[in-house]
């Protein structure tokens, strides 16, 4: 694939979604055409911007942080915010939601330290473009506390987040790039008979993830791709070809969901 950067280096900020999110993505980014790439997840489980603040300002170091420099992933613990942020000059910093606050990630109150986070993250990466990461909701089926508090309707799930990333996350002058994660998934959903979670709740290992990493990789890139050179278990011509064109629509349009012209 042509004109993708020679390097590329991303930071999350995050939680098991943004495993998800950046799983597949090292991988993808060499198949496109990158030639070094470096991929940082910072991983507490179902951690919120609260407690990501709280953590960055109390410095601990709660962190497993995850990395990959296109040989695979490896895995260390007992890391801070400033220790990840710190180790390089990162191209690319990206802030997502949790919910282990306790607060749904669809309430105004969940962004309250959104701008302490930013201010923290830009006075030690100064250089670095900041990006949010919009993730998903699950399936109707799902207990976690997220789905049931909609009563299963994820239909109405969607709808709040949506909304709220309008209200609150669009107009953020600080970042340079949103990445409609959740609603490329939405869109895979309208030409996909499986299910695109593993669990209810978190994304495939294949196509799930894939569309994930697909979504990063084009929003920060500015790049669409055609087609995906990449061998993954259980995802055949017509999964690359939904997840392809999943992301394609929701990078035309980040908040709403369209439906496939593949089934």
């Amino acid at each position: 694939m042509k004109n993708f950067p020679k390097k590329l280096s991303v930071l999350f900020i995050g939680n098991s979604f943004a495993i998800d999110t950046t799983d597949h993505a090292p991988a993808l980014a060499l198949s496109l055409g990158v030639k070094e790439v470096f991929f940082g997840t910072l991983y507490v489980g179902g951690c919120s911007i609260k407690m990501h603040f709280d953590h960055a300002s109390e410095n601990k170091a709660v962190y497993e942080y995850h990395t990959n420099d296109g040989s695979g992933w490896k895995m260390v613990e007992n890391f801070t915010i400033k220790e990840a942020i710190g180790e390089r000059a990162w191209d690319w910093i990206v802030i997502q939601h949790g919910t282990g606050d306790g607060g749904r990630y669809t309430s105004a109150e969940s962004y309250a330290h959104l701008d302490a986070l930013i201010s923290y993250v830009k006075a030690l990466a100064p250089n670095s473009k900041l990006a949010f990461n919009m993730t998903w909701v699950g399936e109707p089926t799902s207990t976690h506390h997220e789905i049931s508090s909609y009563g299963g309707d994820t239909a109405k799930m969607y709808d709040d987040l949506t909304a709220i990333k309008r209200e609150i996350i669009l107009p953020k002058k600080d970042f340079d790039k949103f990445i409609p994660t959740g609603t490329a998934v939405e869109n895979a959903r309208t030409g996909y008979d499986g299910l695109l979670t593993r669990d209810t709740y978190h994304l495939s290992y294949g196509l799930g993830r894939l569309i994930a990493s697909l979504t990063l990789l084009s929003t920060i890139c500015e790049k669409e791709v055609d087609e995906i050179d990449l061998s993954l278990d259980g995802v055949g011509n017509y999964e690359k070809a939904l997840a392809v064109e999943s992301v394609k629509n929701a990078l035309i349009s980040p908040l709403t969901k369209t439906q496939s012209s593949l089934k």
